[in-house]
């Protein structure tokens, strides 16, 4: 009675493990760990099996060979319980990668694997089997490889309980956290009975009757607690099916009677061949019922919550190229109010200094007592938090609210505050004041969502109640912490874009007042040596006029005051080419595009290369700052140019259209290499490439350099325009 009993068991284990493992595997949501529970649950079965047919057969070598065939469950299942434990909930680093997750692998299973080879290759494992009496009538001599090989599945078992457990205690979720820890429980009355029947304390006790209680605490952990499982899912699924086969059933009974009293067919091969004929194209068609079923069930029995899903994910996908925080709010708290069918739903934005908050966007029902506070909260309100409370007031004072805070709920990796009592009041003037007092019930939630990004506090969502005045459901809190991570995301974004428009337009506005200042102290250095240097020149060449008049008979002295006269003048023309390069005063006289022509043909004759300007397109009445710029950065090309291009023609081009005027310079000299200039650049080289790269920048332009050696060289600059 005892085998029996001890049968049963076991074999009750063995065929509940795989239902379990499969059920998993097609319903879960992880590929990898719901392949991994699948391949555990299967090991446990063959081992159940194999511990069943040893006890079932009566000759030795029958025993042996089960015996053996229990190894081929036993031992992949011990590396399996720790390798699931490396995958679930979360990915450890050492399985991340493609190459280290196999390296880790198979270092985890080579010894079992190792130990499997040996169990049937050798007597390494089982030096002697024996017939006994007992209730599986064999025994077999261990070795002290078995031993080795037993105390490391112990600690396989320990240390995969261990990483369980500790990831249950970092759990945020009340749900994953006890599911956790009974996935770290499990193994352990597994572990008893193997050191029961390895020990020989008890000769009825086996490992595998002990895999029953394994076997019902993983069902316990994955169907209370979801685990590997997506709970909606299966659920669809299920009736998906059950509605499918309560339509075929009937068909097929109704065959059934038909065949056997409406024409009277005896059982036989042609009752089955025509009964299987009937029925084919009802299998045939199961797949589109199935199809067909779900569609009516998501429609009809989810269709609420599916319309709000979607809603909720056409929003997430929508707030990633919202960079304004107004129209931000604005189409979040619009979506989350129509899809969940609230009373209202605000959002709001921390304050970086102050930690206070500051109404980005609201919306209400109409009808609703928010609507009667509508005006007054979009004069400005400030929420604060306090431990256990929330208050919000308006700017003006006209509008104040205290939030008491009940109970809180971890979702994942938000905590979700639901308000349990609101007191607001509305100052109307001449000493009216309008009070509402709101008080949480199973019908009314109000909930406050926190938005988070690093950990930082960057705004929050607080929702009223539901219009039908149904509680939130677990999913919908899902829903909204999901929903809060990409909202958080694209709140702080927005906020990081109008930082640095902010301080783009306050650099703009400090490179303005740099160029402004820059040329004006030009303007000052060309003044003074126009009017402090230039004329000791001008004496200079007066004096040596008089003394050559003076000395004119002294042999010699006429070639000599001649030659300094001369330096004299070089001096006076490079003097003047300075004070005109400091201050292009044609600018303001004859604008931008004669003052580069003039440039442009003195820079030819200078220089003895061909020149061509050729101007098109709006550019009449640009600010001075910007014609200042586009003749800067023609002047260092062009200085470029004659250093460095050995060129015997350049083109210089100047188009104006749709606010942006464009500059370019084109030489057919020897080119260059950019690659070598950048790093050049970086060595501290090529100020002049640099300092045009500088000027695009903060006048945020374009620049870019077409070049290659021995191609000539082409250069763009294209400047927005300010009229």
């Amino acid at each position: 009675m005892g085998g029996d009993i001890s049968r049963a068991i076991t074999t009750a284990s063995g065929l509940l493990s795989p239902a379990i493992g499969f059920y998993v595997y097609l319903k879960g949501r992880r590929q990898t760990v719901n392949t991994l529970f699948l391949l555990m649950t299967l090991f446990l079965a063959m081992w159940a099996v194999g511990e069943v047919m040893t006890s079932s057969v009566s000759t030795l070598e029958a025993k042996i060979f089960w015996t053996k065939f229990q190894g081929i469950g036993e031992l992949p299942l011990v590396p399996t319980y720790l390798v699931l434990a490396l995958f679930f909930p979360r990915t450890r680093k050492a399985v991340k990668e493609a190459l280290p997750a196999a390296t880790t692998i198979t270092a985890i299973y080579a010894p079992f694997l190792v130990g499997l080879v040996l169990l049937y290759a050798s007597r390494l494992v089982y030096s002697d089997y024996m017939i006994t009496g007992g209730v599986y009538g064999l025994d077999v001599e261990r070795t002290p490889f078995f031993w080795i090989l037993t105390a490391l599945g112990f600690c396989y078992v320990i240390l995969g309980s261990l990483l369980f457990a500790w990831e249950g205690k970092r759990s945020d979720t009340v749900p994953t956290r006890r599911g956790l820890f009974i996935l770290a429980l499990a193994p352990f009355p597994m572990l008893a009975a193997n050191l029961v029947q390895n020990l020989k304390w008890n000769a009825k006790v086996s490992t595998p009757q002990a895999s029953i209680v394994f076997v019902i605490m993983l069902a316990y952990g994955i169907l209370r607690y979801g685990l590997f499982l997506d709970y909606r899912l299966a659920a669809k699924n299920t009736m998906a099916h059950a509605a499918a086969m309560a339509f075929n059933l009937p068909v097929c009974y109704l065959l059934y009677a038909f065949f056997t009293y409406g024409i009277g067919l005896q059982a036989g091969w042609l009752y089955f061949s025509l009964f299987l004929v009937c029925a084919a194209p009802l299998v045939m068609a199961y797949p589109a019922e199935v199809a067909w079923a779900k569609r009516f069930i998501s429609h009809h029995i989810y269709g609420s919550e599916a319309r709000a899903e979607g809603l909720l994910q056409e929003l997430g996908l929508s707030i990633r190229t919202v960079w304004n925080p107004g129209e931000l709010a604005r189409d979040v708290v619009r979506a989350l109010r129509e899809s969940l069918g609230l009373t209202v739903s605000a959002l709001l934005e921390r304050e970086r200094e102050g930690g206070h908050y500051q109404l980005l966007g609201m919306s209400s029902h109409e009808g609703h007592s928010a609507e009667r506070c509508r005006d007054e909260v979009h004069k400005g309100i400030v929420l604060r938090e306090w431990r256990g409370s929330l208050t919000i007031d308006s700017l003006n004072g006209n509008f104040s609210s205290y939030w008491r805070i009940g109970k809180s709920v971890d979702r994942g990796h938000c905590r979700i505050s639901f308000l349990d009592l609101g007191i607001v009041r509305v100052h109307e003037g001449a000493g009216v004041v309008r009070e509402f007092i709101w008080r949480r019930s199973r019908k009314a939630e109000t909930i406050a969502v926190p938005l988070e990004v690093g950990g930082e506090r960057v705004g929050m969502l607080v929702l009223g109640s539901k219009l039908d005045r149904v509680p939130y459901t677990v999913e919908e809190l899902d829903g909204m912490a999901a929903l809060s991570a990409q909202v958080a995301v694209s709140l702080r974004n927005a906020q990081l874009v109008k930082e640095v428009e902010e301080k783009s337009e306050r650099l703009r506005r400090l490179a303005r007042a740099v160029s402004i200042a820059q040329e004006e102290e030009r303007i000052r250095v060309s003044r003074e040596l126009h009017d402090g240097l230039a004329p000791y020149f001008l004496d200079i060449m007066f004096q040596l006029d008089d003394l050559a008049k003076r000395i004119q008979n002294l042999p010699g002295a006429g070639e000599y005051l001649e030659g300094i006269r001369q330096e004299a003048r070089e001096g006076m023309r490079d003097l003047r080419r300075l004070i005109s390069d400091l201050r292009p005063s044609s600018l303001e006289v004859l604008g931008l595009e004669s003052s580069l022509s003039s440039y442009l043909e003195r820079f030819g004759a200078e220089n003895g290369v061909r020149t061509r300007f050729h101007a098109r397109g709006e550019l009449g009445g640009l600010d001075p700052l910007s014609e200042t710029t586009l003749f800067r950065v023609a002047q260092e090309a062009l200085s470029n140019v004659a250093r460095h291009a050995r060129a015997g023609e350049v083109r210089v081009f100047l188009h104006g259209s749709d606010g942006h005027a464009e500059l370019t310079v084109e030489d057919d000299g020897v080119g260059f290499r950019w690659e070598k200039m950048l790093e050049r650049m970086r060595a501290g080289e090529c100020l002049g490439i640099k300092g045009m790269m500088e000027r695009a920048e903060l006048s945020q332009g374009k620049f870019h350099v077409e070049t290659a050696p021995g191609k000539g060289t082409r250069l763009v600059f294209d400047l927005p325009l300010r009229r």
